[in-house]
């Protein structure tokens, strides 16, 4: 073993027990009415070395390099701060239990930011990655030009058909960054359907009404609004119950805020929509609400 290690223990060892006794004969550190007995001076003493053994732990708090050094001044010094602590062993080891419960819920307390943190940076990439996603669909399908009209059965129909009633089982996994990026992927692969194959959005929304087929229309309508689009999605805003479903919508009306096919008075509609929204809702809907917001308060100042 070290020497220097050797040194510190004998000095906390002995000095402690010395500064335990000083305690017991004058009473620096003690109970009130406590009955002094051979036996109660072992307890003062054992104390005194319980606060001693401390002492690094006290000075490691402080960022002090004093039990780091050899010299026989730091030893001295050393001996002083045992000493001391010994005497009001009490007081001591109650103060330094104290500071290390602060410390603990200061760092849990910063785990904890830390780890919220994260997360809203895991979901601004995703939703970053969504949207760089959503924009090469657009721009695909604008480069496709005029697409056909589809209103009765077909290949592309049953398909939308499947993944929307299939949307909730799909999308169920549990992690939540794998979840999230499965319902955009899904949700953008059904609008995708719906805008390729020139599908009746209102017709799906009467015939086939779901939470799977709302998200396909919310997506159909974020990726390429029209002006015909905003009386749906307000539609679609009254049936939606899930949150994602919710999300979804709020894409769509961002996308039509921002392409100025909203009416005074249909701004008006959607602020009611996103009060509605707000109850029940979580981190990641209000941020989004509240993105929304922004968009339409920005767009509202435009046409006044």
């Amino acid at each position: 073993m070290d020497l220097h290690l050797i040194i510190l223990i004998v000095i906390m060892l002995v000095i402690g027990a010395f500064g335990g006794f000083l305690n017991y004969l004058n009473d620096f550190d003690t109970l009130e009415n406590e009955q002094k007995s051979v036996k109660s001076k072992s307890k003062y003493m054992m104390l005194g070395i319980g606060a001693a053994l401390l002492v690094p732990l006290f000075l490691k708090m402080i960022e002090s390099n004093i039990i780091r050094s050899g010299e026989n001044l730091d030893y001295l010094i050393f001996a002083g701060f045992c000493l001391i602590a010994a005497i009001f062993s009490r007081r001591f080891i109650s103060s330094i239990g104290d500071r290390i419960m602060e410390v603990a819920k200061k760092a849990q307390k910063t785990a904890t930011e830390s780890k919220i943190k994260a997360e809203e940076a895991q979901k601004e990439l995703l939703s970053t990655q969504e949207r760089i996603e959503d924009v090469k669909l657009a721009v695909n399908l604008n480069r496709m030009g005029e697409v056909t009209i589809q209103t009765g059965k077909g290949q592309p129909l049953e398909e939308l058909l499947c993944l929307a009633s299939t949307y909730v089982d799909n999308t169920s996994v549990p992690d939540y960054g794998e979840r999230v990026k499965l319902k955009a992927e899904i949700g953008r692969r059904m609008g995708d359907l719906i805008l390729r194959n020139g599908m009746d959005k209102g017709r799906l929304l009467r015939d086939h009404p779901s939470e799977g087929m709302m998200v396909a229309l919310a997506y159909a309508i974020h990726i390429l609004p029209t002006a015909g689009d905003t009386e749906i999605l307000l539609q679609i805003a009254e049936q939606a119950e899930q949150l994602h479903t919710r999300f979804a919508l709020l894409m769509g009306i961002d996308a039509l805020a921002r392409t100025h096919l909203l009416s005074p008075e249909q701004l008006k509609r959607a602020s009611k929509v996103l009060e509605g929204f707000n109850k029940n809702a979580d981190d990641s809907l209000r941020s989004k609400i509240a993105d929304t917001r922004r968009v339409l308060t920005l767009v509202a100042k435009q046409i006044d």
